[in-house]
């Protein structure tokens, strides 16, 4: 009886666990398919998936120099 306490016990501490580690679990596993799916895109339509990859990597770069932007502003505000 007492084995059957100490596994549901030790199935609980899993599966506490493993709730709090899904998020992290469920970002790698999303992450790792973008690269394999970008490298698969990569061998099959070069061109699109280039032109897709400089469109994504320009737009973050015009949100960050927009948030440089706005975040100078306002500390140029609080300063007066």
């Amino acid at each position: 009886m007492e084995f059957l306490l100490l596994w549901a016990d030790n199935i609980d501490d899993a599966l506490c666990a493993a709730r709090h580690l899904a998020p992290k679990i469920l970002s790698f596993m999303a992450a790792f398919a973008l690269f394999a799916l970008t490298g698969f895109a990569l061998l099959l339509a070069p061109h699109v998936t280039l032109a897709i990859i400089g469109l994504v990597l320009s737009a973050s770069l015009i949100e960050l120099v927009r948030r440089r932007r706005a975040a100078l502003a306002h500390d140029r505000l609080n300063d007066d």
